[in-house]
């Protein structure tokens, strides 16, 4: 019990030293560029959040994610801008358009599995990029719409004020993800992950709680789209395009798929990394995809996964020097054997 005790002290102290640090980032930066990539690993952390709910702990792999990163974009722009909509109205209703959408399309589409279920999702976010980028009266086309700023009444949020609200979100969404993990909602995915006819015969509505996890992993992604509108002033076409699926799959893979804290190191990483390639010019993603080949290969469980190996291993090896166990055991004689050498030599003696 003390040990358990003193496990989650450590836990709640190492969460306390990360979002200090988190908070602090702000004062030590030197640049408003600097700031910005803060903000963008807040975002892509949110957006990949969705998907290792999805993906990595309840084994549906959806490659619309993006679809619904832009329809949270585009939704929360519109109604700001098409209906004069405050940006407390804006926002929550944005949300509450990528849950009705993830309902309407996730009836049919759940029923599919493995890549089929890929295609399916991929094409839906192929299809709104396309209309997004042909409906100019509505969307503005390719050249999309002006974003406007945060603001609470006659108070425009600065770039910093608008870090600390993503940090904050970003936090937020993954402490709904280590929430639903330890419920039973996250048992129930973790069996559907294993194996959905297993599950079913457990108990579990395989069907409800595909479109429950479904429909959270897509206001995620709407979170985020939201999000990187507000940081980047505009939204287009570009927000629903591969680049976006190949950042998320590149981040979740990097970070850990299926770990607590995956999706926030991926996108610190994925983030920054190519900053510090930028002074080898032309080289910059031949050396980039070396070195994420050479990850894949040497740390196939992610950093979470890694970091967590080491952890384990550390507790394992802490647990046997502090208790090293009962000494050797000597086996007791056995009088049957001994009995019967002893007949042996007498029978040999005589002769």
């Amino acid at each position: 019990m003390t040990n358990l005790h003193d496990s989650r002290v450590k836990r709640w102290l190492a969460h306390l030293v990360l979002v200090a640090a988190a908070c602090a980032l702000p004062l030590v930066l030197t640049s408003g560029y600097q700031l910005r990539i803060a903000s963008i690993v807040c975002v892509f952390a949110i957006l990949c959040t969705g998907f290792n709910l999805l993906y990595g702990f309840a084994g549906q792999i959806s490659m619309g994610q993006q679809g619904f990163f832009a329809i949270g974009a585009y939704a929360f722009t519109l109604l700001q801008v098409k209906a004069a909509w405050p940006f407390a109205l804006a926002f929550p209703a944005a949300l509450a358009v990528c849950a009705v959408a993830a309902l309407v399309i996730g009836v049919p589409l759940l029923r599919l599995r493995t890549h089929y279920l890929a295609m399916a999702t991929l094409c839906f976010g192929l299809v709104f990029s396309g209309v997004a980028s042909r409906w100019i009266e509505f969307t503005g086309g390719s050249s999309g719409m002006a974003v406007p700023a945060m603001s609470f009444g006659e108070h425009v949020a600065s770039r910093t004020a608008l870090y600390y609200v993503l940090l904050a979100a970003t936090f937020l969404v993954l402490a709904l993800q280590n929430f639903i993990i330890g419920t039973h909602l996250g048992r129930a995915l973790s069996a559907m992950k294993g194996d959905e006819t297993a599950a079913a015969s457990l108990g579990v509505n395989v069907t409800a709680y595909k479109l429950r996890v479904f429909v959270l992993a897509a206001v995620i992604a709407g979170l985020a789209g939201v999000s990187f509108a507000l940081l980047n002033r505009q939204v287009n076409p570009s927000f629903g395009e591969f680049p976006i699926l190949v950042t998320m799959l590149t981040i979740v893979v990097v970070g850990g798929l299926g770990t607590r804290y995956g999706p926030l190191l991926g996108a610190i990483v994925v983030t920054i990394a190519p900053q510090g390639l930028a002074s080898f010019g032309d080289y910059e993603t031949l050396i980039y995809g070396a070195c994420l080949l050479l990850f894949l290969i040497f740390v196939p469980h992610g950093l979470a996964g890694s970091l967590q190996s080491l952890v384990n291993r550390a507790r394992i090896r802490r647990a046997r020097l502090q208790d090293p166990g009962p000494g050797p055991v000597h086996p007791e004689p056995d009088l049957s054997k001994s009995v019967s050498r002893t007949i042996a030599r007498t029978w040999h003696a005589s002769l």
